[in-house]
């Protein structure tokens, strides 16, 4: 009875841990899409914009660090957990997970440049328009990768109907990730809406079929 309380309870940690991944992650793209549009694409606009929402642009800087790395523990986790049973799965699963991660700190290290005054290294305007074209590219390529890698989650389950559910959800993020526009905004908010839910869903699945996640933060 002891080993099934602590089974369960790291079950449990293992639950929150894996909404805290995706959630920090789907709270930055969040943050950052409802801060646009950047008035202008020049200098002026790029700094402007910074400025006005630095505030807020910093603590999705923050999230996107923390997200990246909490959702990179979860995937080594899992591949530790699950590669006896699905190798190539989560094989690919662990793959994925790293793009992820790498998306995710490079937009991250761009909106820094833009939003923290680094060791005393003031914010360069001449580089505002890089760095944020930086940013915008590391979240597209984020996007793209927790599309695929919810595909590979999905098909681990085996499951037609989160197979199905997951579908969706990566098609919303591939959508929601082409969010320059106006109209774009509330699909790429959405998409992160669902994101969340879709994780709900995973960690429901996980503890339905006790799946024992361990690991020491």
């Amino acid at each position: 009875m002891v080993v099934n309380q602590s089974n369960r309870r790291i079950s449990y940690i293992g639950g929150v841990v894996w909404l805290m991944g995706f959630g920090l992650l789907a709270a930055a793209s969040i943050i950052i899409a409802m801060s646009l549009p950047i008035p202008s694409a020049d200098v002026s606009g790029v700094m402007a914009w910074a400025q006005q929402h630095q505030t807020l642009l910093q603590l999705a800087d923050e999230m996107l660090a923390c997200g990246a790395s909490i959702l990179l523990v979860i995937v080594v986790v899992l591949y530790g957990k699950l590669r006896k049973r699905h190798p190539v799965g989560v094989s690919v699963l662990l793959a994925l997970g790293i793009v992820v991660a790498i998306g995710a700190f490079y937009a991250m290290m761009a909106l820094g440049r833009l939003v923290y005054s680094v060791n005393g290294l003031p914010i360069n305007s001449a580089t505002s328009v890089l760095s944020a074209s930086q940013l915008f590219a590391g979240l597209h390529w984020m996007a793209l990768a927790l599309a695929a890698c919810i595909i590979a989650v999905a098909v681990i389950t085996k499951s037609r109907l989160i197979i199905l559910t997951s579908a969706c959800v990566a098609l919303l993020k591939v959508v929601g990730t082409y969010y320059a526009g106006k109209v774009s905004v509330p699909l790429m908010v959405i998409s992160e809406v669902a994101l969340l839910g879709w994780s709900i869903m995973i960690m429901a699945w996980m503890s339905s079929k006790k799946f024992k996640i361990q690991t020491t933060l």
